[in-house]
């Protein structure tokens, strides 16, 4: 949080409109979590062989669960912005 207070006051300081700094602020979010869960889906397929068939199902299983919940934190980051930038 510290680094978004940062990151707002240096846009203030440019002369950035509020609501302009909190789209910025709310994309940079929302891009970082989205790159993040593509380094997740090419993890897919990815398990160890020597670990067997259940394990490779598990862990299949496992990035797309995670990935699910990535594309669900980049979409309220996103949709979350507005007034924080206040």
């Amino acid at each position: 949080m510290n680094v978004r207070l940062k990151v707002f006051a240096l846009l203030e300081a440019h002369g950035v409109p509020a609501r302009e700094a909190d789209d910025l602020v709310a994309a940079l979010g929302a891009g970082a979590v989205a790159g993040v869960q593509c380094e997740v889906v090419e993890l897919g397929g990815m398990a160890p062989a020597s670990r067997g068939a259940v394990f490779s199902d598990g862990w299949d299983d496992g990035v797309r669960v995670v990935s699910e919940a990535l594309v669900g934190i980049a979409d309220r980051e996103w949709s979350g912005r507005g007034g924080e930038a206040v």
